[in-house]
């Protein structure tokens, strides 16, 4: 090998080595948003007329300015009721089947695979995007540039005391250099969010500010258990203390 090929290359590892350090599973910084949505259930974003108006066009926004939104990836999870009779005693009940969604993408096809028409009983429970996907993103070794989630608050029957009815979480590279509080503050104004808050956090950190604990990385993040360690809907929502650990970007008014 050449003097300059073979420094060329060096250079290149080097480059590599420092990468995997800063934007590593533990140590890439994020803008991190938790997004807590009203309790009407036909406000929800799963609903396929309030997703595409309310909610795809301010995500995809921020999707689009990353060199790799058209490696996005979706995983969503959805049943369907169906009549049964059980074995034993042949009374009839109602179970839940997952339904096969197949391969999900960011474009207007695969939304109409996990969105919900607001006129039929399928549940919804969960929603997750990553730019790039996690098999890329396995391969490179680096977490997403971009990473959403939407989780239903109600259970199947609907008898949950919930005090928001969706929890979004929202993740974008902080070296993407993408200027997301004006976009997540009007998303949270065309919805009315109860409260939009905002802080910085590492992907694989586990941290622990004021009430607010993480004990795991970014994508596990749920409304059970980061706030005294409860689930968020044992308190009463316009108690929770969210400043100094958060900045609020909106407040429901």
């Amino acid at each position: 090998m050449h003097l300059i090929e073979k420094t060329k290359q060096l250079f290149k590892e080097k480059l590599d080595t420092i990468s995997q350090l800063d934007f590593g599973w533990d140590n890439r910084l994020y803008d991190f948003y938790l997004i807590f949505g009203q309790n009407e259930e036909n406000k929800s974003p799963w609903i396929t007329t309030n997703w595409e108006s309310d909610f795809e066009p301010y995500f995809n926004l921020l999707i689009k300015q990353t060199a790799r939104s058209n490696d996005s990836g979706i995983r969503a999870t959805k049943y369907k009721p169906e009549k049964r009779f059980s074995k034993k005693d042949n009374k009839e009940f109602i179970y839940h089947s997952s339904i096969r969604l197949g391969k999900l993408k960011w474009d207007n096809k695969s939304h109409g695979k996990w969105t919900t028409p607001d006129n039929i009983e399928n549940y919804f429970l969960n929603f997750e995007l990553w730019t790039p996907t996690w098999t890329i993103c396995d391969k490179r070794q680096s977490p997403p540039d971009i990473y959403i989630s939407m989780t239903n608050q109600r259970d199947f029957e609907n008898k949950l005391d919930i005090k928001f009815g969706y929890f979004i979480v929202v993740a974008i590279a902080k070296n993407l250099q993408i200027d997301s509080k004006p976009i997540l503050k009007n998303l949270s104004e065309r919805i009315n969010s109860k409260a939009t808050i905002f802080k910085t956090r590492k992907w694989g950190k586990p941290e622990k500010a004021g009430n607010w604990t993480f004990s795991n990385w970014i994508q596990d993040t749920f409304s059970n258990g980061i706030y005294k360690g409860q689930s968020l809907h044992t308190f009463d929502f316009g108690e929770l203390e969210f400043e100094p650990v958060w900045e609020i970007i909106y407040r429901q008014k």
